[in-house]
C-alpha cells in the first residue's frame, strides 16, 4: 500500500480496533440520518464510495439500507473488524479495499462519496488534501457528490492556552496545538492521533482548484444552520463541476 506522509503520521493506520470500538460502536448512530440523506439524495441507486470507512458502522447501515458500497480504510485492523461487522447475507454488497485514500485508486466511479467520523482532517497538509481531491474527482461520475465532516478551525481552538512553550488546551494539556501547520495532536488515548484545522475558505478553495463546489454546508450532522458558534463544525456536500 502506498502510504502519504498523512497517511504515515495521523495515527490511524495502526489504531487499535478495540480502542475504537469503545468511541464510535457499531451501535452508535446518532449521525446515520444525516448519511442516510446523503445516499437517498445523491447517490441514484448506484454504489456508493465510503472513505475511512473504519469499523462498518456506517457501511452496515447503508448495506441494511439496500445500498452497494465499496469501502476503503487506511487500517487493516479496522477493515478486519467491518468485515464482520457485515452480516453473511450482506456481503455481497460491499466490497472493502485497504488503501491510503491520498492515493486512492479504484477502477469505479460514483456518483456519491462519504467520509464520517472526521476522517477528512486526518490529511494533514494542503498538499495531501489537493492529492486527496484530484484523485477523488477522478472517481466520481459527472455532477458527483462528497459529503463529510470536520472540525470547524475557530471553534475547535477555543480554550488554547500557552504552557511550556507549548500550545495546549485549558481542559486537556495532552492535546497541543501547532499554529504553524495547523495540525492538532490527542494524546488523551494509548494511540496518539493527529488531525488539521480548516477553515471554510480553506475548503472552498481546495475544492475549487480541484473542480468542487460547495453544494451544501451545514454547522452538524443535524444540518443545523452553519453559524461558526460554539458546538459547530463544517459538515459539507462538494459538488464536481469540472
Amino acid at each position: 500500500m502506498e502510504l502519504s506522509e498523512s497517511g504515515k503520521q495521523s495515527g490511524w493506520r495502526d489504531y487499535a480496533a478495540s480502542e475504537w470500538d469503545q468511541r464510535k460502536p457499531i451501535t452508535w448512530l446518532h449521525d446515520w440520518d444525516f448519511w442516510k440523506y446523503c445516499a437517498d439524495k445523491f447517490a441514484q441507486n448506484g454504489p456508493i464510495l465510503e472513505l475511512a470507512c473504519g469499523n462498518g458502522r456506517i457501511t452496515r447501515q447503508l448495506a441494511l439500507a439496500g445500498f452497494d458500497v465499496v469501502a476503503v480504510d487506511i487500517n487493516p485492523h479496522f477493515l478486519n473488524r467491518a468485515v464482520d461487522a457485515i452480516p453473511a447475507e450482506l456481503r455481497s454488497k460491499i466490497n472493502f479495499h485497504l488503501q491510503d485514500v491520498v492515493h486512492l485508486a479504484l477502477d469505479k466511479q460514483f456518483h456519491l462519496a462519504m467520509m464520517a467520523d472526521w476522517a477528512f482532517p486526518a490529511i494533514l497538509t494542503q498538499s495531501d488534501q489537493r492529492q486527496f481531491l484530484k484523485h477523488l474527482h477522478h472517481h466520481l461520475l459527472p455532477g458527483g457528490h462528497f459529503a463529510f465532516n470536520t472540525p470547524f478551525a475557530t471553534t475547535r481552538q477555543l480554550g488554547l492556552i500557552s504552557m511550556d512553550d507549548k500550545l495546549v488546551w485549558e481542559q486537556d494539556s495532552k492535546r497541543t496545538f501547532d499554529a504553524l501547520t495547523q495540525v492538532e495532536t490527542n494524546a488523551t488515548s494509548p494511540y496518539p492521533i493527529r488531525l488539521r484545522h480548516n477553515t471554510l475558505d480553506d475548503i472552498r478553495l481546495l475544492g475549487e482548484l480541484a473542480g468542487f463546489k460547495i453544494a451544501e454546508q451545514y454547522g452538524n450532522v443535524d444540518r443545523r444552520p452553519l453559524l461558526g458558534v460554539e458546538g459547530d463544525d463544517l459538515t459539507l456536500i462538494l459538488r464536481k463541476t469540472s
